[in-house]
């Protein structure tokens, strides 16, 4: 009888190798649910790991960090979809992910193989660190071009979008922003902005609303403030599609109606985007995390650190649509009584 393998565990669960590896080692960012199925189908096939695997990581060898934010840990299904790229292509090379926090340095007791760096931020410390500790890393975000790192073209995407709504005739697109600091968040922002420069509009600031990549609240609130200061708007291209989410919600509960009355645009294309029919710059999480493991194996090889931007491409659905002659958003005070 041939032997019980992680791999034959996760086809049948129907997840990757990494979620099966933290069920395993009952670790953080799995479900309920999907715990329950894993643990039935380990206990189904009678899987055993091998102890001398878990003995390697509990000593600290064969190790790859994963070091992120507090706001990327919200990230849900984006990081998720990350994650599990990740621990794919590493677990299949002999290593195990461990998780840290970007203010922690539990990390220096006993230093990972090879670190990860997520969340990248303007002046972001860590690269220095890693550097003075001699670990190899690899930023997913652009911070130092001189250093190993993969990236998505977010000025690019968020271009795209701003150049589809204006196609579709509209001319007064709000923002929804990333936080400040972020490279992402800043990078957008710029997409946004040349996009609507490139089609000789004005850069209204009312436009231009703080927000956060994960936080639905947020996001709420500040579509909330826009509508009660009666800034006018036809459309709005947020910086992710959770953010994006938001604003649907917050304008539908506003009793809008997306497409017709507001249209909108979001950044990322999680699997729900095509369940709601969100236009969306699509970025390939799967690929970034890939790449990014690429490039950090072969910085522990030895090898010299490159780079890799990744391209988006705009998804065009059914939350955008050609601007209508009376626009629900373009006259707030149409909703009053």
């Amino acid at each position: 009888m041939s032997k019980i393998t992680i791999q034959r565990v996760a086809l049948e669960a129907g997840v990757s190798k990494g979620t099966v590896s933290r069920v395993l080692n009952a670790r953080s960012g799995v479900n309920e649910e999907t715990r329950v199925l894993v643990q039935s189908v380990v206990d189904r096939l009678g899987y055993v790991p091998d102890p001398g695997a878990r003995q390697l990581a509990r000593r600290g060898r064969h190790v790859i960090g994963l070091m992120l934010d507090d706001d990327l840990r919200r990230g849900g299904t984006y990081y998720g979809i990350l994650r599990d790229a990740l621990e794919d292509r590493f677990s299949s090379e002999g290593y195990h992910t461990q998780v840290f926090d970007s203010d922690s340095q539990d990390w220096l007791e006993t230093p990972p193989d090879g670190i990860i760096l997520l969340g990248v931020h303007l002046d972001d410390p860590r690269p220095s660190l890693l550097e003075k500790q001699r670990v190899p890393f690899v930023m997913i975000g652009r911070s130092l071009l001189n250093k190993a790192w993969v990236d998505v073209d977010n000025q690019g995407g968020l271009h795209d979008a701003v150049r589809h709504l204006v196609a579709l005739g509209h001319r007064r697109i709000a923002h929804i922003t990333g936080a400040h600091t972020g490279q992402a968040s800043v990078q957008r922002l710029a997409g946004y902005t040349a996009g609507l420069e490139a089609a000789h509009l004005e850069v209204d600031d009312a436009l231009i609303w703080d927000g956060r990549f994960h936080r639905a609240r947020r996001v709420t609130r500040a579509v909330r403030r826009a509508l009660k200061s009666g800034v006018p708007f036809t459309a709005i291209a947020a910086a992710s599609d959770e953010m994006a989410f938001g604003a649907i919600g917050a304008l539908e509960d506003a009793g809008m109606r997306v497409p017709w009355d507001v249209s909108v645009t979001g950044f990322d294309d999680l699997p729900i985007a095509t369940r709601i029919g969100l236009t969306t710059a699509r970025q390939p999480i799967q690929s970034i995390g890939k790449c990014a493991a690429e490039l950090l194996l072969e910085r522990m090889a030895g090898k010299a650190a490159r780079h890799q931007l990744i391209q988006t491409n705009l998804v065009v659905r059914t939350s955008s649509a050609a601007l209508l002659p009376v626009s629900a958003a373009m006259q707030p005070s149409s909703n009053t009584s």
